[in-house]
């Protein structure tokens, strides 16, 4: 239907438009901040450039919502400005009708919203978070496809995932002597932090005797050596850099170890319900450019706009903050904020009907 794809047409070039400078306003301000660590061990402008550049999938994902809602509200409201909205109405194009096209455009803009987060994220932000630590710390691990290598007192480590808490999974351990000569080889499947020491699960030990090897199995096993903290804060992943599909086997993991994994599954949950946000942002938007409207009014409008977007990311923090505090079960704590507003949306628009 033509005015289906001219409704369509209008959001997505009004959210693309305030998506645009919404991010282009956040990225400069962070690239305002990091050349205050220009000239940190190797860390130049050309890094600071790189970084931001990797942190713009996340910002988009970050405003997609209040972009939807501001482009929303702008586009329809100019065709409202124009009796547009009021023709198509005569003209027998009701208000389910519209929510129907509205809700298109938004599902659309959703879907892409949700690979970017589980696709490219992950990957974009936690490199920019290593290779900005890397140059600034001159830390002496090597990152590859196949996982990380870390030198430390006690051997050399290769960690295929670093997992938030400083977990990791499928760990080898490389023993040397002082002659640099292999003396044994761990292989664990995890290994949890304890303080000085890591704790080794599903272990398997190969020493060398006399050029000899000799394999033996443990359930569990003990490793001295300790990676520094600054190492750490530039390998780990946290869970909101994972993808959904990680961080559920991490959620799994966490549980069969006894471990307390509320805010992964918070998390998890969280990313599932991300994507809603934006069809419930372009709905909250039509009742604000039902009726008659006037030129005058665009500024109002945005004014709205801006108001609700703020108010919805507050609420989103406060409910996370105080569900995780009273551990309110995950999946009502992350899809409070997102039923409230869809409420207040429902209401507008049975209010704008009577």
């Amino acid at each position: 239907m033509i005015i289906n794809r001219l409704i369509i047409k209008q959001i997505h070039q009004g959210s693309l438009l305030a998506l645009l400078v919404l991010v282009s306003l956040s990225l400069f301000f962070v690239f305002i901040g990091e050349l205050e660590d220009v000239g940190r061990g190797n860390y130049s402008a050309l890094h600071a450039i790189e970084y931001v550049a990797l942190l713009l999938p996340g910002k988009v994902v970050e405003f997609l919502p209040l972009a939807v809602l501001l482009g929303t509200i702008l586009s329809l409201g100019s065709l409202a400005s124009n009796s547009e909205i009021i023709a198509m109405q005569a003209a027998g194009f009701s208000l389910g009708n519209m929510l129907k096209a509205v809700i298109q455009a938004a599902f659309i803009m959703a879907v892409l919203s949700f690979l970017l987060a589980d696709w490219v994220v992950p990957h974009s932000e936690t490199s920019a978070r290593k290779n900005r630590s890397a140059a600034i710390n001159e830390t002496t691990a090597v990152s590859g496809k196949k996982g990380i290598w870390i030198k430390d007192d006690a051997g050399i480590l290769h960690i295929k995932w670093l997992m938030p808490n400083g977990i990791a999974q499928n760990i080898e351990i490389h023993t040397l002597d002082s002659l640099g000569n292999l003396v044994s080889v761990i292989a664990a499947d995890s290994a949890i932090p304890k303080g000085d020491y890591w704790r080794l699960l599903k272990v398997r030990e190969t020493l060398f005797i006399d050029d000899v090897p000799r394999s033996y199995s443990y359930d569990e096993l003990t490793y001295p050596g300790k990676i520094s903290d600054k190492l750490l804060d530039a390998l780990l992943i946290e869970p909101r850099q994972m993808s959904s599909s990680d961080l559920f086997t991490y959620i799994e993991f966490l549980q069969q170890n006894n471990l307390n994994a509320y805010v992964e599954r918070l998390t998890f949950w969280q990313k599932i319900f991300a994507p809603l946000a934006v069809i419930i942002m372009c709905i909250l938007a039509v009742p604000f450019v039902l009726g008659s409207q006037r030129q005058g009014n665009a500024g109002q409008r945005l004014m709205y706009g801006i108001l609700l977007g703020l108010c919805y990311v507050v609420a989103e923090r406060l409910f996370s903050q105080l569900g995780t505090r009273f551990e309110v079960y995950p999946v009502l704590n992350a899809s409070m904020s997102g039923f409230l507003f869809l409420s207040l949306a429902v209401f507008l628009l049975a209010k704008k009907n009577l």
